[in-house]
């Protein structure tokens, strides 16, 4: 996951809300967004991990970074410059974040999904969620949390399993292409 894009992203929307907004719908809309952007393109937003949580589907890494526990210190860091917690609320810090990485594509979907679930309160983007007709790829683990591959995702989507294996070859390549190139600029 590209630290800087989900900052972008999680501002884009906390922008949308006065700069404060309950995590855990924070988390729902973000997942909800990615499935969307699997749905159009086979690929998601944040480039995030899921995992089934009691309360339903979590970015594993954005949990991580809102709680102040992820492992690379230099990326929590860089989150905690830009977001603070009150309670289960996430705070801006700054509305100057850029958006310079998130294409016009994703800002329309983070904006449909923002608007269809704005009124909505965390528990019932729970509920939202925890619905197998919505998130059939969901399943309670318990007191436990539980990996939500791609390929569950996809398979939640109608993707056959000949053409998941086509998108998560292309999305190899192209996270490899994506690491190259990073590198390529940081030599530059």
């Amino acid at each position: 996951m590209d630290i800087e894009k989900i900052v972008q992203v999680v501002g884009y929307v906390l922008k949308k809300n006065d700069g404060r907004l309950n995590y855990t719908k924070l988390i729902k809309l973000l997942y909800l967004a990615d499935k969307e952007s699997y749905k159009a393109i086979n690929h998601s937003i944040t480039g995030d991990r899921y995992v089934a949580m009691p309360n339903g589907p979590v970015l594993s890494r954005l949990y991580d970074l809102i709680k102040d526990r992820d492992s690379d210190a230099m990326s929590q860091c860089f989150w905690n410059g830009r977001f603070s917690r009150d309670g289960y609320d996430l705070i801006l810090l700054s509305d100057k974040i850029p958006e310079g990485k998130l294409s016009r594509f994703e800002k329309k979907v983070l904006d449909d999904i923002e608007a269809k679930f704005h009124n909505n309160s965390f528990r019932e983007m729970i509920c939202f969620v925890h619905n197998p007709e919505n998130c059939p790829e969901w399943h309670n683990p318990g007191n436990t949390s539980k990996i939500i591959t791609e390929e569950n995702i996809l398979t939640s989507l109608g993707r056959t399993p000949q053409e998941i294996s086509t998108i998560l070859e292309e999305s190899a390549v192209y996270k490899k292409e994506e690491e190259l190139l990073d590198k390529l600029s940081s030599e530059i």
